[in-house]
């Protein structure tokens, strides 16, 4: 019974890879927002990094409506010096789309 559930689970971790979506999380503060090619660039630990904007990217505002609500915004809403969390999909070029960017509006330190 114990060989048979080591296997199980090898098998698993094996598996994982198989059903891994692709997507990178990154934070970080935006540095740069360029309206003509609809990228930012954000400033995060390992240094800057370019991520392209789509028309399809979810924006989101995390408790940034009326009474704590979330609020889905345009690309204009992006500005410098906003911390944000973007998922990113690898695109064949080797750049970073994004597929969705969040910021939280509440729960400031000052």
């Amino acid at each position: 019974m114990k060989k048979f559930f080591c296997r199980v689970c090898l098998l698993g971790l094996c598996m994982v890879p198989v059903f891994a979506n692709g997507d990178v999380d990154i934070n970080g503060q935006i540095t740069s927002v360029n309206d003509a090619k609809k990228t930012i660039t954000l400033m995060g630990a390992n240094g800057n990094i370019e991520i392209k904007v789509f028309p399809y990217t979810k924006l989101k505002g995390d408790d940034c409506g009326v009474f704590g609500n979330d609020t889905h915004e345009k690309f204009n809403a992006l500005k410098e010096g906003m911390f944000v969390e973007v998922e990113a999909i690898p695109q064949v070029d080797g750049t970073l789309g994004a597929k969705e960017i969040e910021w939280k509006c509440g729960n400031r330190a000052y």
